[in-house]
């Protein structure tokens, strides 16, 4: 039989790790948007030559994947652990998030793995010419940030939506 107080306290558990959840999947989607528009200034800045244009990219992006990895991993659990303490049965929405941030999060881990690195290691040392190889994997990086990005926005919103663990109700509705 559980005690009162485990049953007091797990719903308000439950909601802080919600509440974090939203919070750092927003800051992710947020953080990453100022990133790309920063970085975009920069890569078309005319005072900045290719040798500075690759140095800011590998100095800038390790940041931008430990960031994500932060970020998304720690939603990811805090989402995952809120499911472990609801009651049965479990938030449908929650589930969701839960599964749309664990696929963001494995695009950005293949992504830095299979496409950055190798990109990285196409501008080391800063300055050289750009090869089809590194327009090839520069265009898979956009396209994998993207999509890790759109997912991640996705989960944000629905997390966002879904109703209170105390209250039941959305959290537009809660005092």
């Amino acid at each position: 039989m559980e005690s009162p107080v485990n049953t007091f306290h797990r719903p308000r558990l439950c909601q802080l790790l919600t509440i974090a959840s939203r919070i750092l999947l927003s800051g992710w989607v947020g953080g990453a948007v100022l990133f790309v528009i920063t970085s975009v200034a920069e890569q078309s800045h005319p005072g900045f030559d290719s040798f500075i244009r690759d140095q800011l990219a590998t100095i800038r992006f390790p940041l931008y994947y430990q960031f994500c990895w932060l970020t998304l991993g720690t939603s990811l659990l805090c989402t995952a652990a809120a499911l472990l303490l609801q009651a049965r049965p479990r938030n449908s929405r929650l589930t969701l998030s839960a599964i749309l941030s664990c696929i963001a999060l494995l695009i950005a881990v293949i992504d830095y793995q299979w496409i950055y690195k190798p990109l990285q290691s196409l501008i080391s040392p800063p300055g050289q010419t750009r090869t089809p190889a590194f327009t090839t994997l520069h265009e898979q990086s956009k396209l994998a940030n993207e999509t890790h990005l759109a997912i991640a926005l996705i989960s944000a919103l629905i997390l966002c939506s879904c109703p209170n663990t105390i209250t039941g109700k959305p959290p537009a509705e809660n005092p």
